[in-house]
């Protein structure tokens, strides 16, 4: 686990890198500014100080976006042109030192503003000090030398910042302790007060561009040494530039002599060094016991780890599919039982070979490599084949080949990266895959021959239709003429057999309109929807052309999905035969309605106390022109009851009957509560209506 405060304090370089780069630049324009509109405050820190130069803070701000581009690592592009710009500024800055060298007047300085820069009243001409134009020569080296390292790790950007740096602290100390000649040299202008401070931020810029590098590194490291660093370099430098303030100012101040200036300021050193040295003894103790903590934390994770790891094999090799991992090379690294027994290979014989070669076909082995190859890219893994569940051949070592299917994912461990893999043998559902495949296509067959069928019905109603119902008329409209033109004529015998022709000519008509009904029920579509059964029932009744002779009884029925229209031609049907078959009880009669839910069932009951049925005769309850009472004692042509089951089958549900002769009937059809058939009742259904 890394250490917190290790990554916070990289987080705080990160910021720091980037503000103290963006200080170099808004510094530069703010001066260029100053220069520009004769604001004195912004040129220079106090009144009477030296003003940084002109093109002192042009090369800042070129600086300052050479370090940006540095940091950022944006690309070629960025990188050069922070390149060029901080040539520039080594360019500029070496032209000044050879115009101070070689006492040529090369102008450097004074391109710009130059009207301001001679009217500047200063013992000395506005010009880029010695020790400003070398800083600029050491800080655009280091910027240009960011990313170098040498032998032993040693970095060329850090020595020329450091002493970039002391150049800077140098002049800083001199303004401080009122030193003249620590701020530049004698016979040129010294370096000016905001020009050491902008070179300081700008030094502890390079530094902090690459904080896991060079000295900055150790600074921030996780180690006692580099916490040893963090208190002593501050407080030193601190405590050092601060007493010797005092020693200068106590001298000059005459509070003590020269001599006793030194012992105190003597004596003060050691006794700063011997208490950061206690300090930093202290420190590194307090280290080396949370070090031994940790290491004893180790050991017991460590054994943890080994525990898990026991754990981690053995759910491995319990493990109902196959587990394989192997490495970038494609090499196996483990292999459990499961794989064992599915490929018939140990795993001692397994680990270290390749894959490709012990479980792969020969002719997918090129394509596996190449997936592989394509996985353990350095620019991270790819491919249509990871993280998700992908179906292959395999071998066994018999040779054999069977269907799999796995699925692979990728694991980065530090810079190791494996490849893992659960495999289950599916030969059995490609099995049944097969024959449901092969069951598709009879039943695609068997729906074409039931549209034959449905076709043959079709021109069988057709010919019902037209073919019967024409000699029907002819023997409907004679018969009528009969009676209209010699009725009066006929004795009572002839008389009643030309009623029965005309009365059996009408029950043939209405024979032939329930048949025709009945077989248009199966080619009619079906629209399913929310049913309020009650409220369909209730309307049932009301709708009911004959007088109620009988008491009628509703409970509570659940709703269901299905063809209204079609329901509530079973419930017209159920209603009418109940009525029908109770008008003998008289005012004793009653019809109890009733419906429950049963999981994803809903079943409902009519029952009613009428003349009943016996119930040897049940299976012919329901179909065609079957009738277990005559004409004479009940109406009715034997089709009802065959249209309600017709419909009740293609709801995928089921009707049933319950009687006994003299003690009425009990009618009750169950229903899917979605409406919806399976395929086993779908499947009865079209055997059913071939």
């Amino acid at each position: 686990m890394p250490d917190r405060s290790v990554t916070r304090k990289s987080g705080d370089l990160s910021v720091l890198r980037s503000s103290t780069a963006w200080f170099s630049v808004v510094f530069g324009l703010l001066v260029l500014i100053g220069w520009a509109f004769g604001i004195e405050s912004i040129k220079r820190v106090f009144p009477g100080m030296v003003a940084m130069n002109p093109m002192t803070s042009v090369l800042f701000v070129l600086l300052g976006v050479s370090l940006i581009g540095k940091e950022s690592q944006r690309g070629a592009r960025m990188n050069t042109l922070a390149t060029l710009l901080g040539v520039t500024v080594v360019v500029a800055a070496a032209l000044k030192i050879f115009e101070l060298l070689s006492g040529m007047h090369l102008g450097i300085d004074t391109w710009l503003f130059s009207k301001d820069l001679a009217t500047t009243l200063q013992p000395l001409p506005n010009r880029m000090a010695p020790n400003t134009a070398v800083n600029f020569v050491f800080l655009g080296s280091a910027v240009l030398f960011l990313d170098t390292t040498c032998a032993r790790g040693r970095r060329p950007s850090d020595y020329l910042a450091t002493t970039a740096a002391f150049i800077a602290l140098l002049a800083l100390l001199g303004y401080a302790y009122r030193i003249r000649s620590m701020t530049g040299l004698s016979q040129h202008i010294p370096m000016a007060l905001n020009t050491a401070v902008t070179f300081l931020i700008t030094a502890a810029g390079v530094f902090c561009a690459r904080p896991k590098l060079g000295w900055i590194g150790i600074v921030t490291g996780s180690g006692p040494g580099a916490a040893t660093a963090r208190l002593l370099l501050p407080a030193l430098v601190l405590l050092i530039i601060s007493i010797g303030w005092m020693r200068i100012y106590g001298e000059t101040a005459g509070v003590f002599s020269s001599e006793l200036g030194v012992a105190i300021y003597t004596l003060i050193i050691i006794v700063l060094c011997v208490a950061l040295s206690l300090s930093s003894a202290r420190s590194l103790d307090k280290a080396a016991v949370e070090r031994r903590q940790i290491e004893s934390q180790r050991e017991v994770a460590f054994a943890e780890i080994k525990e898990s790891d026991a754990r981690i094999r053995s759910v491995l090799d319990t493990a109902y599919d196959a587990f394989i991992s192997i490495d970038a090379n494609g090499k196996v690294i483990d292999w459990n039982a499961a794989a064992e027994k599915m490929f018939g290979r140990s795993r001692a014989e397994c680990m270290g070979q390749t894959l490709s070669g012990l479980i792969v076909p020969a002719q997918h082995r090129i394509a596996h490599e190449n997936g592989l190859s394509r996985a353990s890219s350095p620019a991270g893994p790819s491919g249509n084949f990871l993280n998700r569940r992908v179906e292959i051949t395999a071998l066994r070592r018999d040779g054999s080949e069977f269907p799999i299917q796995m699925k692979i994912w990728p694991l980065v461990i530090g810079k190791r990266r494996t490849f893992n893999a659960f495999i289950a043998d599916i030969s059995e559902q490609k099995t049944a895959e097969t024959k449901i495949q092969r069951l598709h296509l009879e039943l695609v067959a068997k729906a074409g021959q039931l549209e034959n069928t449905n076709h043959e019905l079709e021109a069988f109603s057709y010919s019902v239709s037209h073919d019967l119902r024409a000699p029907l008329r002819h023997i409907s409209g004679y018969a009528r003429m009969l009676q209209e033109d010699v009725s009066e004529k006929l004795d009572g015998e002839a008389s009643r057999y030309l009623n029965e022709i005309v009365d059996a000519a009408r029950r043939m008509g209405v024979l032939i309109d329930n048949l025709l009904a009945f077989s248009r029920l199966g080619r009619k579509a079906m629209q399913h929807t929310n049913i309020d059964m009650r409220a369909m029932v209730i309307s049932v009744l009301q709708e009911n052309p004959n007088p109620l002779v009988c008491e009628v009884h509703i409970d509570e029925l659940p709703e269901v999905s299905g063809d209204p229209q079609l329901l509530k031609q079973v419930w017209t049907n159920l209603i009418s035969n109940a009525i029908k078959y109770s008008t003998p009880r008289g005012d004793a009669a009653r019809i109890d309605i009733s419906g429950e839910s049963e999981g994803s069932i809903v079943r409902y009951s009519i029952r009613d106390n009428g003349v009943g049925f016996d119930m040897r005769y049940v299976d012919k309850l329901f179909g065609v022109f079957q009738r277990l009472h005559s004409d004479e004692e009940f109406d009715g042509s034997g089709v009802g009851l065959a249209i309600v089951e017709r419909i009740v089958s293609r709801h995928g549900g089921s009707i049933s009957a319950i009687g006994n002769l003299g003690a009425g009937a009990t009618f009750t059809f169950e229903l899917p509560v979605n409406g919806n058939p399976d395929l086993a009742n779908l499947q009865q259904i079209q055997e059913k209506e071939s």
